[in-house]
């Protein structure tokens, strides 16, 4: 419920304020964890919160001068802090749920964990520190220079099986490291980590080490620092694996460190990235010395795209930036385009991969598009509760609406199905997992052979298509999923054979193929690639189990 002048606020329960090294700089705690950093003044006004007065008194006593929608604005932040009296929420204990998809699960001995492990590390300059850091990176970009190729092969070729294991573990390994690293920066520059354990995140297993602490240090580069540690230890863990790469020339060991490397380095590159709860975020906070920049400029810029589309009224903004508006704009957007990759790489990963994988597709699909609606519903509920027209609400929304539909129905886009194929001597045929009957795939259709990478593809060799009537065989698991394994068949069925092009001397032994079906609009290109593709193997298993009826 919005505040109006007339409430009474009262400061919760719990909350103490504490001074740290910086002259004018308290911290706020609720429940002895540090909940932000505010100012004398702030605190002066936040103790002034007894219950009884109203806020149109406190703004008279302690900001005047401020108008009345960023006072409330700022009272309100408080409430959101759980600073309040009948906002607070209990501190995370040994098992937290933190909405939407994170559940934690605990230790509280995290500060004496990590005091011991201080103690056991030689002290080191900060310059030596950073200059040795920057020695081994050094080495590891000149290590992927001379192997930028190879790096590329592991990137668009399968992987062993026995070298997807070991990257799995040492990976795993790294993870926890990288979250210890956090705790013991921390630790080293006076903090304490309250909290570390194991979650799911967003149904994904993961570490994590509570670092909130860190808004004790005065100094906001040993925030910066603390935020760092973690993604320097899988910067390291790049370039030794990179450099290890270059002395051990034995083929599974080489491509197993070289698809270390590269995860290492991807996790780097998306846990800088500003726009999302990830460790650059957290940096790039500290050192503006801004805390909760991301809501902040997240509440600008929706109530930017609410005045502009709805005609809201104008307020003041949660953070004087310039840059605030278009920050929060890219902190909405950003989330969105890397669930959006997420899923592409898995859907292109698996499609094809037979009636289990396309059936884990389309679910995973359709919990993406449901979590969205979600989303989107609560967002418009509250653009309707913050005051705007109710007629312009409605008549942008049609609007909206129906230029999407439109604009769907009438974008041209290529329509493609994906197979695996195999060469067998001079030939490449398509096949697909399983029995199936006779697939759909037009006589004479450009066909594009690419190859089956974890995180990417090349394209190996083109031609067209010839039907060919069904016919069972076996073929290597790498035609199901970017994985070889030695041995290691599974059953399926050639649809096709494909006049190669440019020459069958080159095709690999198994990979992808993606059979070029015409155009379509946009929706029915989505719904052939995300749906009708993942499940044609499953539809061709109950149609041939029809006919045998």
């Amino acid at each position: 419920m919005p505040l109006t002048a007339e409430d009474r606020p009262l400061l919760a329960p719990g909350v103490v304020f504490e001074e740290v090294g910086e002259a004018g700089v308290w911290i706020a705690l609720l429940q002895g964890v540090p909940s932000s950093r505010v100012s004398r003044a702030v605190v002066d006004l936040l103790t002034a919160m007894d219950g009884e007065t109203t806020l149109r008194d406190l703004r008279t006593r302690f900001a005047a001068s401020e108008p009345r929608e960023e006072f409330l604005l700022l009272v309100q932040r408080f409430r959101a802090s759980g600073l309040l009296a009948g906002d607070t929420k209990p501190p995370p204990g040994r098992v937290t749920y933190r909405p939407p998809f994170t559940l934690q699960f605990a230790t509280l001995r995290a500060p004496a964990f990590f005091d011991r492990w201080n103690r056991l590390i030689v002290p080191l300059s900060r310059r030596g520190v950073l200059a040795s850091l920057l020695v081994v990176l050094c080495l590891g970009l000149g290590a992927a220079a001379l192997q930028t190729g190879e790096v590329w092969d592991v990137l668009t070729m399968p992987v062993s099986l026995p070298g997807l294991v070991g990257v799995v573990i040492a990976l795993s390994v790294m993870t926890l490291l990288h979250e210890s690293a956090h705790g013991l920066a921390l630790t080293r520059f006076g903090g304490e980590p309250r909290r570390a354990g194991f979650m799911l995140y967003y149904l994904t297993p993961a570490f994590f080490v509570d670092v909130t602490d860190g808004w004790r240090l005065s100094d906001r580069w040993q925030r910066v620092a603390v935020a760092l540690a973690g993604p320097a230890v899988h910067a390291v863990a790049a370039a030794v694996a990179l450099l290890a790469a270059l002395a051990l020339p034995d083929p599974l060991i080489h491509q197993a460190l070289l698809l270390l490397a590269v995860s290492c380095v991807a996790i780097v590159l998306v846990n800088l990235i500003p726009f999302v709860r990830f460790d650059g975020y957290i940096a790039f906070m500290s050192a503006l010395d801004e805390p909760n920049l991301r809501d902040r400029t997240i509440h600008d810029g929706v109530d930017f795209l609410t005045r502009i589309l709805f005609g809201g009224p104008r307020t003041a903004r949660s953070l004087d930036r310039w840059w605030s508006v278009p920050f929060g704009l890219a902190c909405l957007v950003a989330p969105i385009a890397l669930v959006l990759f997420a899923v592409s790489r898995v859907v292109r990963a698996l499609a094809g991969g037979g009636p289990v994988l396309g059936v884990l597709v389309v679910v995973l699909e359709a919990a993406v598009v449901l979590v969205g609606i979600v989303i989107l519903s609560t967002a418009l509920r509250r653009v309707l509760r913050s005051g705007v027209s109710r007629l312009r609400f409605v008549a942008v929304g049609a609007t909206l609406i129906a230029s999407i539909v439109v604009v769907g129905a009438v974008i041209p886009l290529p329509v493609t199905a994906t197979y695996g194929f195999v060469t067998r001597g001079d030939r490449v045929l398509l096949v697909q997992p399983g029995t199936a009957a006779e697939a759909e795939v037009p006589d004479g259709a450009p066909v594009e052979l690419m190859s089956a990478g974890l995180l990417a593809s090349a394209r190996v060799g083109g031609g067209t298509i010839r039907p060919e009537p069904p016919m069972p065989t076996e073929v290597p698991w790498a035609v199901l999923v970017p994985v070889a394994a030695d041995g290691v068949d599974v059953p399926a069925t050639v649809i096709a054979g494909v006049d190669v092009d440019d020459g069958g001397g080159s095709t690999p032994p198994t990979g992808r193929a993606q059979v070029a079906l015409g155009t379509r609009s946009l929706w029915q290109t989505l719904w052939a690639t995300g749906v009708v593709s993942p499940l044609s193997a499953l539809l061709d298993q109950k149609h041939e189990r029809q006919e045998d009826d």
